[in-house]
C-alpha cells in the first residue's frame, strides 16, 4: 500500500512538472483566434507554421547558431579546465594546495551580478566586446569555481590503491589520469555538462550586456523580443519560439540523466 502511494505522489508531481510543457506545445500549434477562445482546448487545426514563422522571421536561426557556437565552446573548455583542476587538487600535491581550493570556495559565495560590471570594463578594454570569445571566456572562468569543487570531491572519493596499482604496473600519471579514474567520475561529469549547458543556454544578463550588435544576440534575449512583439509576430509563434528555445535543453537532461541521476546516487551514498 505504501508503495502504490509513493507512486501516486510521484506521478502527481512528474504530471505537474510535465503540464507547463505540454500546455506551451498545445499553444504553440494554434492561431491566435483559437488562443483566445479556450487557452486549455485542443487546436481544431495544427499550425506548423508558427513554427517557420518564429525561426525565420524572428530571426531564431542566427540567435541559434550564436547560441549554439558560444555553449558549445563555453561547455567544451569549461569542463575541460573543470575535470584536469578537480584532478589536480585531488590526487596531487603541491604548494599552496589548501589555499587554491578554498579560494574557489569563498568564489562561490560571490553573487554573479556582482562580477558583471568588472568583466564589462575588462571586456570593454581587451576590445572583445560584440565577440564570440569575449563571450565564451566569463562563461568558462564562471563554470570554474563550482565545477572544481564537484570534480575534485569525485576525484577524491576514488580509492588511492587504484592509483598506487596502475603506478606499479608502469602507468604514468596521464594514463592513470584518463583511462582508470576519469571513465569512473563520468557521472559527475556528465552533472556538470547538465549545469554548465543550462546556465549558458538560458543565460539572458550577459549577453545583453556584452553585446551591442543584434546580430550577436543569443537564444535568450531574441526569445524576450519576440515575446515584447508578441501582437506582431502572433501569440502561436511566440510559444513556438518557447519551445524552440526550450527543446535542446529538455533533450541534453534525457540523454544524460542516467549519468546525472547516477552522481546524485552516488553522492548520497557516500554522504
Amino acid at each position: 500500500m505504501k508503495r502504490i502511494v509513493l507512486t501516486l505522489v510521484v506521478c502527481l508531481f512528474a504530471l505537474t512538472s510535465l503540464y507547463p510543457l505540454f500546455w506551451v506545445i498545445l499553444q504553440s500549434l494554434k492561431s491566435d483566434a483559437e488562443f483566445f477562445g479556450s487557452q486549455f482546448a485542443l487546436p481544431k487545426v495544427i499550425h506548423w507554421g508558427n513554427y517557420v514563422t518564429a525561426w525565420e522571421k524572428a530571426n531564431f536561426a542566427l540567435y541559434y547558431k550564436n547560441t549554439l557556437i558560444i555553449t558549445s565552446f563555453s561547455l567544451l573548455f569549461g569542463v575541460i579546465v573543470c575535470i584536469l583542476a578537480g584532478y589536480a587538487f585531488a590526487k596531487l600535491r603541491f604548494v599552496g594546495r589548501k589555499v587554491y581550493m578554498a579560494a574557489f570556495v569563498i568564489v562561490l559565495f560571490v553573487p554573479s551580478p556582482v562580477l558583471l560590471l568588472p568583466v564589462f570594463f575588462i571586456n570593454r578594454d581587451l576590445h572583445l566586446l560584440n565577440t564570440y570569445i569575449g563571450m565564451i571566456g566569463p562563461y568558462i572562468c564562471g563554470a570554474v569555481p563550482l565545477g572544481v569543487l564537484l570534480m575534485q570531491s569525485s576525484f577524491a572519493s576514488l580509492p588511492n590503491e587504484l592509483s598506487e596499482s596502475a603506478r606499479i604496473d608502469g602507468c604514468g600519471e596521464w594514463k592513470i589520469f584518463s583511462r582508470i579514474l576519469l571513465p569512473l567520475t563520468m557521472p559527475t561529469v556528465a552533472t556538470l555538462c547538465i549545469l554548465q549547458f543550462i546556465n549558458v543556454w538560458t543565460d539572458y544578463m550577459w549577453p545583453l550586456i556584452a553585446n551591442t550588435d543584434p546580430a550577436m544576440y543569443t537564444i535568450a534575449i531574441g526569445m524576450a523580443q519576440m515575446s515584447a512583439k508578441k501582437f506582431v509576430f502572433g501569440l502561436g509563434p511566440v510559444f513556438a519560439g518557447m519551445m524552440i528555445t526550450t527543446s535542446i535543453v529538455v533533450i541534453t537532461y534525457i540523454l544524460l540523466q542516467k549519468y546525472f541521476v547516477q552522481a546524485l546516487s552516488d553522492g548520497a551514498v557516500k554522504g
